[in-house]
């Protein structure tokens, strides 16, 4: 007979990082947290007002095989009340059941992992990781020194295929990202597992999400119609991850093609949060926006006018201090919406790593956006209804532009029409 279930007190990243390296079928049961309720709110087919209350469900994650689950942890929502209205926790996992839910895969639970605390370092050994190789050009990056694919292997498992990304000691991005991520569990958003540091280097270690979006761009299919559902596929993706994003307060700030990445079964994640913050007193580095000597950090092809420095619109120089303030008043949700804009652009164009072709020079960008208002041009091949949610993102004024919501529920109707 099985022993009754620990309910745990833990978060729902932390059950990810403690999960992984264990065997398939092992389970955590642990209480629901406010990150359960942004998931459930966000559902597309979501239809209630009232939020669940957390203390009639609790949350059964369950280690399962990638290859038949596309993920490695699995989430199941069970209810706390017996039939007789009493917390009954001698029938809870009586509940995950294949027969009596009707579930397509199962997987058997093997044994209980128990917590003793949450760590907070989140700290790995660096003994389990293999194949290592940050001199591939294929993994650069700009906001770190290096990226490589890995193996994490672990005794009585799969090999568990990784990404880790390589920092300075002195990168600012580093404990940002780190930090960030360890509030941050969904499915379109690339899960962190933990980070360890040697004499030279600090690293963070990455669930494998697949390569970069701007790999395979411009997209190919072999119709035009084919092109656009793939398009609009990838866009619905985007904007519901960022939807997610904007619920935990948390501002991308470098949303572009080379940030996503995408799995060999269509599914994308977003990754590189150095540049991200979360918008809430007193958990922001404002000096990441500009190096020492001033020199913006930003890619300026993807910047709403707003959050354009007036430096970088004409040939006059700011004081540092205030061009700090102008950069984290300016960036918000609807920023990243202008970026998202621009990404799906990306999607189409010969030269993808250069939006708006046909200027050549950064600067000509950010006086032509910010002072002329002008918007990206239509790509070659690009669907009308598509461009037009495009010149919705692209709304000079940020209180005019279309939300991430609104931009998902068009691309679920154009999905409707093209699928």
């Amino acid at each position: 007979m099985r022993n009754l279930p620990t309910i745990q007190k833990v978060s729902p990243a932390y059950v990810i990082k403690a999960l992984v390296p264990q065997p398939y079928g092992t389970y955590i049961v642990r209480y629901q947290t406010e990150n359960d309720e942004i998931l459930s709110s966000i559902q597309i087919n979501n239809q209630s007002t009232t939020p669940l209350r957390r203390n009639r469900y609790v949350v059964l994650s369950v280690r399962v095989d990638e290859a038949s689950y596309k993920c490695l942890v699995m989430n199941y929502r069970l209810s706390l009340m017996g039939s007789n209205g009493q917390e009954n926790l001698a029938q809870l996992l009586e509940q995950y059941n294949p027969e009596r839910n009707q579930l397509e895969k199962y997987t058997p639970l093997t044994h209980e992992l128990i917590l003793s605390n949450e760590d907070p370092t989140w700290i790995l050994d660096s003994k389990d990781f293999h194949h290592i190789n940050f001199n591939n050009d294929r993994f650069s990056g700009k906001n770190n020194n290096g990226i490589s694919d890995a193996i994490w292997q672990r005794p009585n498992q799969d090999d568990i295929k990784i990404f880790i990304k390589r920092f300075t000691k002195d990168s600012p991005y580093y404990e940002n990202e780190l930090n960030l991520l360890k509030q941050l569990c969904f499915f379109s958003i690339i899960s962190l597992f933990g980070h360890y540091s040697d004499h030279q280097n600090n690293y963070l270690v990455f669930a494998h999400g697949g390569r970069s979006l701007i790999s395979i761009c411009p997209l190919r299919a072999r119709t035009i119609v084919s092109k656009t559902c793939r398009i609009i596929n990838i866009a619905f993706q985007i904007a519901n991850a960022m939807i997610y994003l904007e619920k935990k307060n948390i501002v991308h700030r470098d949303l572009t093609a080379s940030n996503v990445l995408i799995d060999s079964y269509g599914y994308i994640r977003i990754a590189d949060f150095g540049h991200a913050i979360q918008k809430e007193e007193g958990k922001n580095n404002l000096s990441r926006a500009i190096t020492s000597s001033g020199e913006y950090r930003f890619q300026v092809r993807f910047l709403a006018p707003e959050c354009i420095p007036k430096s970088m619109q004409s040939q006059t120089n700011q004081p540092t201090d205030q061009l700090r303030r102008q950069i984290y008043a300016s960036f918000s949700s609807k920023s990243d919406v202008w970026a998202f804009g621009i990404l799906i652009t990306q999607l189409m164009l010969k030269n993808p790593l250069k939006p708006y072709p046909h200027i050549d020079n950064d600067r000509d960008v950010s006086r032509r956006v910010a002072i002329n208002r002008e918007v990206h041009s239509k790509p070659d091949g690009c669907n009308i209804d598509i461009y037009l949610i495009l010149q919705q993102c692209w709304a000079y004024e940020p209180i005019n532009r279309i939300s991430f919501p609104e931009i998902r529920e068009k691309m679920r109707m154009l999905s409707s029409i093209f699928g």
